[in-house]
């Protein structure tokens, strides 16, 4: 074999790297074109307060207008996305009545689960988005909803659950004694919001100390209970009446613990750009609302009339009973409950505080936004300000407990049952003293004071104990349960100070055991020192 000359050489030298070259560009041509591929539309990242917020559609389902309504006449469009609800068909009411037209605008509804028609098979998640990118203006919702994902400015309340949510339970009695069993809901829903407050209130971990069985549905919740898979189930009106079949009884619900509220959220783009549209739909809403407080049966009328009677339950033969029984365990917020909120928007904002704080002990990733940013009370201010608005009649249900207080003086306690025993007892006092140290404030401040500003039909049983220190015949029996007495009467002057009504308290003293009576040992002595808090319910 010859040898190459030195100038081939060089020839497959110069070949070979440019193929090299050749080689790198194609790979690198093929590596960073998927890198570099545009998202399909469908699929859009929503960037909204939610970091968490994962990809969905955001193509709403078509909004259902009033019958032959013309969406070109130059009036300006408002969508808002609502479930089947008693106090949410104030939507149908306006469409029917034409109180949008009379406002400026025309309504569009996008009613979830619509005759079963699966373009209307909006998932919570894709609600949230819908509204957070401002492809809707506005949706109805919970304010548990909010907390959790903040898709948009809370501008009015719609209502309060007074009964409609409830938790069923199999040989359960208290609360407390939901550890370590099994609790059926619908995931994603308000019944999961409902049982990790129930928990809360025992100090209970939904993590840990709980098993939970999520469902699609309630329904599918309640079957499950009743097939045995769970010792609980957590639903609402009227599929959770079919847990007496698996020998299911009511433990708690919405009546006593008034943490479920409905409300308005107003897209943050509405808001921005289009404000004066937002307050007109205010003031069609509140204008809506005071008709059919002033006039059920005509407004039931109109309801039934938007049809889709099967899914609003709502029928044209019977719409004022239909109508008054769904809103019956719905505390509905009339314009001049909304005013007294939005005058002080504080206890709302508690509120999102608390659902917040709830949400993440379950594991739930939250927001870092500031909650106070979530509510906007200048809509209501200004529709409160219009004496046209002003309804002369009441709801249905006129229990709205955030801007009145409840007259519990005449209730009987006496047959009052056990719902709870909080975990916390142990506070200390001021030295000789019955008064409670700033820590032990903190204490009540953190697991009394929100279930109680929380619910209207729970009384609290006070009972405070004091150790019995030697030698003997230091103290008498009086002595040490008027001690007792007055560190349980310092627990409920505080609470009281805290805005809870003082007939909710029956205040009682106890001694300690006989053994440990007059004695000189201070382990006993500090496990003596305590006041202990029930919850009471009277009915449920």
């Amino acid at each position: 074999m010859q040898k190459l000359s030195s100038t081939r050489i060089i020839f497959f030298v110069i070949v070979g790297a440019a193929l090299v070259v050749v080689c790198l560009a194609l790979a690198a041509n093929f590596i960073i074109k998927p890198l570099q591929a545009t998202p399909t539309p469908a699929a859009v990242m929503v960037t909204g307060q939610n970091p968490a917020t994962p990809a969905v559609e955001l193509k709403s389902p078509a909004p259902v207008f009033a019958p032959g309504v013309d969406t070109k006449d130059g009036l300006p469009t408002y969508v808002c996305g609502a479930d089947s609800f008693g106090s949410y068909f104030i939507l149908q009411q306006m469409q029917m009545s034409g109180k949008d037209v009379a406002h400026g605008f025309h309504l569009g509804i996008v009613p979830f689960l619509l005759d079963n028609n699966p373009a209307y098979d909006v998932t919570e998640e894709q609600r949230t988005a819908l509204l957070d990118n401002g492809k809707w203006d506005c949706l109805l919702t919970t304010l548990d909803s909010v907390a959790l994902t903040s898709p948009g400015i809370i501008t009015a309340i719609i209502d309060e659950s007074a009964g409609a949510d409830q938790l069923w339970a199999r040989n359960i009695k208290t609360i407390n004694d939901l550890k370590s069993k099994r609790i059926a809901f619908s995931r994603g829903s308000v019944g999961e919001y409902f049982v990790y407050y129930t928990l809360s209130i025992a100090r209970l971990n939904p993590r840990i100390d709980v098993t939970l069985v999520p469902q699609d549905t309630v329904a599918e919740a309640v079957k499950a209970f009743n097939d045995g898979k769970a010792d609980a189930v957590s639903g609402w009106e009227p599929d959770i009446y079919d847990a007496k079949k698996g020998g299911g009884v009511a433990l708690l619900s919405s009546s006593q613990m008034r943490i479920i509220l409905d409300v308005i959220v107003t897209s943050r783009q509405s808001i921005s750009k289009k404000a004066d549209l937002v307050q007109k739909f205010t003031d069609a809403w509140f204008d809506t609302l005071k008709a059919q407080e002033e006039n059920l049966d005509s407004a039931a009328a109109q309801i039934a009339k938007w049809g889709h009677n099967d899914w609003s339950a709502i029928s044209v033969a019977n719409a004022s009973a239909d109508l008054k029984g769904a809103l019956q365990s719905l505390a509905q917020a009339d314009l001049g409950a909304n005013a007294f909120v939005m005058r002080d928007t504080g206890p709302l904002v508690n509120r999102l505080n608390i659902a917040r704080r709830v949400w993440a002990a379950s594991g739930a990733q939250v927001p870092a936004d500031n909650v106070a940013d979530l509510v906007n009370p200048g809509f209501v201010t200004r529709s409160a300000s219009q004496a046209s608005l002003q309804a002369n009649g009441k709801p249905v249900n006129d229990t709205f407990s955030l801007s009145s207080k409840l007259d519990l003086s005449g209730v009987n306690t006496n047959d009052a049952a056990t719902l709870a025993v909080l975990p916390c007892r142990r506070f200390s006092f001021v030295p000789e003293s019955t008064a409670l140290t700033i820590e032990s404030r903190r204490i009540l401040d953190d697991c009394v004071v929100p279930t109680l500003q929380q619910s209207v039909g729970l009384f609290l049983r006070v009972k405070g104990s004091a150790a019995w220190p030697g030698p003997k015949g230091t103290y008498t029996k009086d002595d040490i349960l008027k001690i007792a007495q007055g560190r349980a009467q310092s627990v409920v002057d505080y609470l009281v100070s805290q805005g809870i009504d003082r007939s909710r308290f029956i205040v009682e003293s106890t001694l300690p055991p006989q053994s440990h009576w007059e004695t000189d040992n201070a382990d006993l002595q500090a496990e003596d020192r305590y006041v202990e808090m029930t919850l009471l319910t009277v009915g449920r």
